[in-house]
């Protein structure tokens, strides 16, 4: 009987889908509904109160939109970056942990003070901890029990949005469906880069799409509706905004700074635009530097390069980053924005 009743709940939403309707449900029962036999053991009870942290790029708010999916109401998201991450989640730690039965940090880590912080929390509110990151300079998180960093799996790269996505359905709180797999792929595809080996232009439309949109209508664009298919509206608006995009490449070919980085010919350029793109064309325009770094002096540093030899993980970390080999990022101190401004500012001498 209770198989009939999980197949005819499975047609029902399967058909919702099709019609456009978003069904949600809840219950204290969670883990019990849809059980196959074998597996109710690895299903886990679903929290009411939930903490999720992750990235502020496509990926990281991806994690958000399947955290919403997961748990709607019962999430709280925050979008952060490798500046602000450990004062957030140190945050936490000193005033509001018991406010939440789960907390999850996604496509972003924390650095040791924070780590050691968390080990030594009790054994009730250390459970309460996943982090899932992919990352190769996060990698050292894994000899932590609360934490999991996968930087590929079967020779599959991995983003954290896959690690998320895995999860969820693995532990019952989200049920998978092809349209939300493909959006899943083509932003893993986008993160790791292999949208370009690939060619595949959907991928890279898609992180267009989210800066097109900006953060809270891409959410609700995506919790409303996961098909990853574009709408005639958003098709329109993708083909635009590769005209800007190559515009603004064109532009700012013409403004790299050359200058030796730890032993790298790098090429610098001042940007708040199309970072990814950016980044790759300029590698590609100028074969003769090693990297591009890309300065938001508002945000971050933006380091991408088309050499095997080069891992830009390691040089983001010698300046408080991380990231992997051909893409990484790291913060602008606000030190630095403090100088800057000073040296724009200073009074001429007489």
């Amino acid at each position: 009987m209770k198989s009939q009743a999980n197949a005819s709940m499975q047609e029902f939403l399967a058909r919702a889908e099709r019609m456009g309707i978003k069904v949600q449900i809840r219950s204290d029962n969670l883990d019990t509904l849809f059980s196959e036999p074998g597996r109710h053991e690895s299903r886990k009870s679903r929290p009411h109160a939930v903490k999720l942290f992750t990235h502020n790029d496509t990926d990281g708010v991806s994690c958000g939109i399947l955290g919403k999916l997961a748990f709607g109401d019962d999430i709280q998201v925050d979008y952060s970056n490798y500046d602000d991450i450990n004062d957030k989640v140190g945050k936490l730690l000193s005033l509001h942990l018991d406010k939440y039965d789960q907390v999850f940090i996604t496509d972003i880590s924390v650095n040791e003070e924070i780590a050691a912080r968390i080990e030594g929390l009790g054994m009730h509110d250390k459970k309460k901890f996943l982090l899932l990151d992919h990352h190769q300079t996060a990698d050292w998180l894994n000899r932590y029990e609360w934490a999991r960093v996968t930087v590929e799996s079967a020779g599959v790269k991995a983003s954290g949005t896959t690690l998320f996505y895995d999860y969820l359905v693995q532990a019952g709180f989200l049920l998978p469906n092809d349209a939300l797999s493909q959006y899943v792929e083509l932003v893993r595809q986008y993160d790791t880069w292999d949208w370009k080996e690939h060619g595949n232009q959907h991928a890279k439309q898609l992180n267009d799409l989210f800066y097109i949109l900006g953060r809270d209508r891409f959410v609700h664009r995506f919790t409303s509706n996961s098909s990853p298919n574009f709408t005639d509206t958003e098709a329109i608006l993708l083909a635009i905004e590769q005209e800007k995009i190559e515009k603004y490449i064109k532009g700012k070919s013409k403004d790299i700074y050359v200058q030796n980085v730890h032993n790298y010919k790098a090429g610098i350029v001042f940007a708040e635009q199309y970072i990814s793109e950016l980044g790759n064309a300029l590698a590609e325009l100028n074969p003769e530097l090693d990297f591009i770094a890309i300065v938001n002096m508002s945000r971050v540093i933006s380091y991408r390069t088309i050499k095997e030899e080069v891992n830009l993980g390691d040089v983001a970390a010698i300046f408080g980053g991380g990231g992997h080999a051909k893409a990484a990022g790291s913060p602008v101190p606000k030190e630095i924005r403090q100088a800057v401004t000073n040296l724009l500012f200073a009074v001429p001498i007489a």
